[in-house]
């Protein structure tokens, strides 16, 4: 089974996980919805990262899609979650930076979404911040429909707290 997924807010984050995905034979990436921008514009810092290089897919746009070596991407430029249809995504990648509390992501499963993982940190009680190596352990599918990558501080820190602390100890923190 191939897990369909769009990606809300196309930055460096949601370009970056685009082509961290595109690969993976369990993932399709379906749709892309960013009010920054054209097709065309995405598809450019798609291509052409300035950190990253050169992305080596063949990519062309029309207005409302991306293709990446000839798979289509829809594209949208909607500045409100209820204004895209995600319904045929069963994850979304919610990288915009503007949907951060519980309330607001709500949304994606009112439309039948199953999986939101925001590339931010949520602070409301029942979303799990999830960093890689330190807790994703907690992970329940049952409780968990929406989770966080954290922050990029918080995914550089964490591991190393978590070592010194399983290896020392720490007593407390600021």
């Amino acid at each position: 089974m191939t897990i369909k997924v769009g990606i809300n807010g196309f930055g460096r984050m949601g370009r970056l996980t685009l082509r961290a995905a595109w690969d993976n034979p369990e993932l399709s990436i379906v749709h892309v919805n960013d009010p920054a921008g054209e097709a065309f514009t995405f598809a450019h810092l798609l291509e052409f990262d300035s950190v990253h290089g050169r992305w080596p897919k063949q990519i062309v746009t029309d207005k409302n899609s991306i293709f990446i070596d000839e798979q289509k991407v829809s594209f949208t430029q909607n500045t409100e979650i209820s204004e895209t249809d995600w319904s045929n995504c069963d994850i979304v990648i919610e990288a915009s930076g503007k949907f951060k509390t519980k309330a607001a992501l709500q949304d994606y499963l009112d439309i039948g979404v199953k999986r939101i993982v925001v590339t931010a940190p949520v602070k409301d009680e029942g979303i799990l911040n999830i960093v890689r190596g330190v807790n994703e352990h907690l992970f329940d599918p049952g409780k968990h429909p929406i989770v966080t990558a954290a922050s990029c501080t918080t995914n550089c820190l964490a591991p190393v707290v978590k070592v010194i602390h399983e290896t020392l100890g720490i007593e407390h923190g600021p």
